[in-house]
């Protein structure tokens, strides 16, 4: 079967793209919520492209900065960063040392690769546009003010992402609340938003969704009533499902494998 995965942009990706887009032109930080797993997270690491720098800055020593680089890391304007779910002191550090990293794997692949003479500036975050902080909820007013701090002392946007309610615990923070300048709350997945994705995870699993055949209705019935636009337990709904199918050799996806699927789930609120 085809374990290949690739991001599909929804409507509601587009949407956070362009909120993201909008912080950037006019400099303000912003707030993004919405429930578990409908998507923002995933979306921040795909709008940020995260997936390919963390790897180019996850260097172990001096001499291996930039020498895996290519020129996709020139792009890098963005940096995305999980608040920590334990005593935040270091939140500062962690940023600036990931704003750092981005600086100087640029740098390196510069010289490695155009011959070019080191910069003079030590400025961490030149070249950053945007820092997006998930996981707010976890935060105290404390680090709240670190990234404030950060935020008056550099000329970029921020992004603050987590759970509904956390724009009104913001609003007890004037200070920090004065310089939000946009909100945007993350929805579920429409009706026939699920739909399309599910025919992107008939393809991941080699398989073509035949909606003339009623069991192929059925199951993408049955999989929508499930998930209720949920993105996460959609992707966690088909790892169980790919993993009925290989075990029972079977080629086509029932509304009976999709029971099977739920069943070894643990589904909270969606």
């Amino acid at each position: 079967m085809n374990k290949v995965q690739k991001f599909i942009e929804t409507k509601e990706y587009k949407r956070f793209a362009e909120f993201c887009d909008a912080c950037i032109k006019y400099k303000y930080i912003g707030i993004c919520y919405g429930l578990p797993g409908v998507g923002k997270t995933l979306s921040s690491r795909y709008y940020s492209n995260w997936d390919f720098i963390e790897k180019q800055i996850d260097y172990k020593k001096a001499n291996e900065i930039g020498i895996n680089a290519d020129e996709k890391i020139l792009e890098a304007k963005t940096i995305f960063y999980t608040a920590p779910a334990v005593r935040a002191t270091k939140m500062t550090d962690e940023i600036r040392t990931i704003g750092t990293r981005i600086k100087l794997v640029k740098t390196m692949y510069e010289v490695l690769t155009k011959g070019e003479e080191e910069p003079n500036s030590t400025r961490t975050y030149e070249d950053i546009d945007l820092i997006i902080v998930d996981e707010i909820d976890r935060l105290k007013m404390q680090n709240l003010e670190q990234l404030r701090d950060i935020y008056d002392r550099n000329d970029l946007a921020m992004i603050l992402i987590g759970m509904p309610g956390i724009e009104k615990r913001l609003a007890r923070y004037p200070q920090l609340y004065s310089r939000i300048g946009f909100a945007h709350e993350f929805d579920k997945l429409s009706k026939d938003e699920t739909h399309h994705i599910l025919e992107y995870k008939w393809e991941e699993l080699g398989l073509k969704v035949k909606l003339e055949d009623f069991s192929d209705y059925e199951a993408i019935t049955s999989i929508i009533k499930i998930t209720g636009g949920n993105f996460r337990l959609i992707q966690r709904l088909f790892t169980q499902i790919e993993r009925i199918l290989e075990i029972n050799n079977l080629d086509t996806i029932t509304t009976e494998v999709v029971e099977a699927a739920r069943d070894s789930l643990v589904i909270g609120i969606k």
